[in-house]
């Protein structure tokens, strides 16, 4: 087997780009099950309500804005970490190539991390409570450092494969759709799974099958992928990579400054959605409908994204970045509007809807239908905004060698690592607000609890299924609902809109700049590669 080989040219070799694409899968799975999931694990598991102790909404409260303090702090201490990371990557190479070892390393360590945030807490009651507080400061940290070597180095790889701008959107949509897929399993199994067979049980078994996937795509990844042959000699006259070179690209590189800022406004506004939206369906349905209603809506998310990156080839034959671009802001603002207005309680029962439940409490599907179609519009709009973001991001990386000779890949996408860190830290702030400002923190305190006793087997499913509903039914009130959806809904069209200006305004790199601006390049080296030749 040849692991040490690479190729040449623009054209990905058929085997690599379906390797690279399909692996990612179980990495997108594990930074789902965390980013979505972990918070909500640690709300209603009961890792912060250990049975037997007496744990108040106040004392609940002050271990969640702990955990929330750390995963801002820690976020943002990672997303600085990661052009860190870029840096290293530039710097240190293998015989198994630049990327690939950091891919592998960062992969198996992280699933440790997070087997150790999941799994053993559920086993250890010394490690529940404010026992877990300190575990979680522990792990959450590595998880994130451990995680960075491989995200990084991962989407690094992606430009580095072609500069070939068809060929680096096939790529990149064949990539995007196995990235919805991961997602779309872990987002759409979770919710309907925790609210059949409870938080703890759930968790374990997703945990494991994930970090096995993970770690199974990736090592074929690293032993049957070839990475693209660098320009050794090139290479060497360019300056050693540091640190500070961050700095110096967002100073000077104003397409990799302003495109880096768009894209933490849009993780932001995406992330919201998924940050909130199970606290939401349990607040405004009830705990066990709640759950199938969380899972139809992510099957939604899913189907939306995959759709949308199925037909980003066609639709970018067809039209315009620009023109796709404003098509997909004005459709998702259209659904989050119909999102906030829909199902909102106007009291004695009533719904601005159908009611969400039928007489026997199971899910209403006159309430479910119109939800899917507001679902299907914001995600179908939010998976292109991503995928066009994606692109303009890596484009950047042309325009640097354009302008400053250097190509510095894995910098300037480890500053798209950077904003998916630092959207996570303000997703979590976005939380804990709504959740304080509609008094919610007692609701997921007293769910928590039942969970807990679920999984200790003093109560069955059924019980603390029907203690959180009759919970929520007699404590969650029509203005809680309406202040959280405001987070939900509003927050995220703001954010939107004010991405698409940025981009009218400052973005400059259009198909026909880019074309010129790799015809320039090739030229150069083409000269080059003849000057060599002559002497």
């Amino acid at each position: 087997m040849k692991f040490f080989a690479t190729y040449d040219g623009d054209k990905v070799p058929k085997k690599t780009k379906w390797i690279y694409s399909v692996s990612a899968v179980g990495r997108d799975a594990s930074y789902a099950l965390v980013s979505l999931f972990l918070l909500t694990f640690i709300q209603f598991s009961g890792v912060l309500t250990p049975a037997g102790s007496t744990i108040d909404a106040g004392e609940y409260a002050a271990m969640f804005a702990v955990i929330s303090a750390l995963v801002i702090g820690y976020r943002i201490f990672d997303a600085l970490n990661d052009p860190f990371m870029g840096v290293l990557i530039e710097k240190v190479h293998s015989k198994f190539g630049k990327y690939k070892p950091w891919i592998l390393i960062g992969c198996l360590t992280n699933s440790l991390v997070v087997f150790c945030l999941f799994c053993v807490p559920q086993w250890i009651p010394a490690l529940q409570g404010w026992g877990y507080v300190g575990w979680f400061a522990c792990f959450y940290l590595l998880w994130g450092l451990t995680f960075t070597m491989n995200d990084v180095a991962y989407w690094a790889m992606l430009p580095s494969l072609t500069s070939d701008e068809k060929e680096r959107t096939s790529v990149t949509t064949l990539m995007q759709i196995f990235c919805s897929v991961g997602q779309f399993a872990v987002a759409g199994l979770t919710p309907i799974l925790s609210g059949t067979f409870g938080y703890q049980k759930t968790y374990t078994w997703v945990t494991l099958l994930v970090i096995a996937a993970f770690m199974i795509l990736q090592i074929v990844l690293f032993f049957f992928t070839k990475e693209h042959t660098r320009d050794v000699e090139a290479e060497k006259t360019h300056k050693p990579p540091q640190f500070k070179d961050m700095f110096s690209i967002l100073k000077h590189n104003d397409q990799a400054r302003w495109s880096t800022i768009i894209i933490l406004i849009y993780y932001i506004a995406s992330g919201i959605l998924n940050a909130l939206g199970v606290n939401y369906f349990y607040f405004a349905v009830n705990f066990t409908s709640g759950s199938a209603a969380m899972t139809y809506f992510t099957i939604v998310y899913g189907l939306g994204v995959i759709i949308s990156t199925f037909l980003f080839p066609t639709l970018s034959k067809k039209f315009t970045r620009a023109q796709l671009l404003r098509f997909c802001i004005i459709l998702t603002t259209i659904g989050y509007c119909a999102f906030f207005i829909y199902g909102l309680p106007i009291g004695n029962g009533n719904y601005l809807s159908a009611n969400p439940l039928n007489s026997d409490g199971s899910l209403n599907i006159l309430y479910l239908i119109p939800l899917i179609l507001i679902g299907l519009c914001i995600f179908f709009a939010q998976g292109l905004i991503g995928l066009i973001l994606v692109m303009q991001n890596a484009n950047t990386i042309e325009y640097n060698e354009w302008k400053f000779k250097e190509r510095k890949e894995s910098v300037i996408f480890s500053l798209r690592s950077l904003n998916a860190k630092l959207s996570s830290a303000v997703q979590q702030a976005v939380l804990y607000i709504f959740l304080a400002s509609a008094s919610l923190m007692g609701v997921v305190s007293q769910l928590s609890t039942y969970q807990q006793q679920l999984a200790m087997g003093t109560i069955t499913s059924e019980v603390a299924n029907s203690s959180s509903n009759a919970f929520i039914s007699s404590n969650v009130e029509m203005w809680q609902v309406i202040v959280y959806k405001i987070g939900v809904c509003i927050v995220p069209v703001i954010l939107l809109i004010v991405a698409y200006i940025l981009i009218k305004k400052f973005y400059k790199i259009d198909e026909k700049m880019y074309n010129n601006m790799v015809k320039e390049i090739n030229e150069r080296k083409e000269t080059a590669k003849q000057e060599s030749l002559n002497k």
